[in-house]
């Protein structure tokens, strides 16, 4: 009996941890932050129910910036209109660095930030 709640629990656990990294990932394109705060933009999306790209493979489609960096936010899903409801994406993060506004492009999307 023991084993059929240890493996209850498991799969418990696992249904959990998948719903947590399909986690619908926000879409900000006029953001406002303070330097220090890091902040999700958007998720970028492979081919429609593909695996979501590396970060390394997202990084060299990303804009320079003279106020803050970007990071990998992780896995989890987007809405999209062109693959008829969620698929799964990366998460871009910018992390202020400096003040001012700026605008820029994430494959397919215009973003305007402000950093206070």
């Amino acid at each position: 009996m023991n084993r059929a709640i240890g493996s209850l629990s498991l799969i418990a656990f696992l249904a959990t941890a998948a719903a947590a990294a399909a986690a619908e990932i926000p879409y900000n394109s006029k953001p406002s932050t303070k330097v220090g705060q890091t902040i999700v933009l958007k998720g970028v999306r492979s081919d429609c129910g593909a695996p979501a790209r590396s970060f390394k493979q997202i990084a060299g489609y990303l804009p320079s910036s003279k106020l803050g960096t970007f990071s990998d936010g992780g896995v989890g899903t987007v809405q999209s209109r062109s693959c008829g409801g969620p698929t799964p994406a990366r998460a871009v993060r910018f992390t202020a660095t400096a003040k001012g506004r700026e605008s820029f492009t994430i494959p397919g999307d215009d973003f305007t930030i402000t950093v206070k």
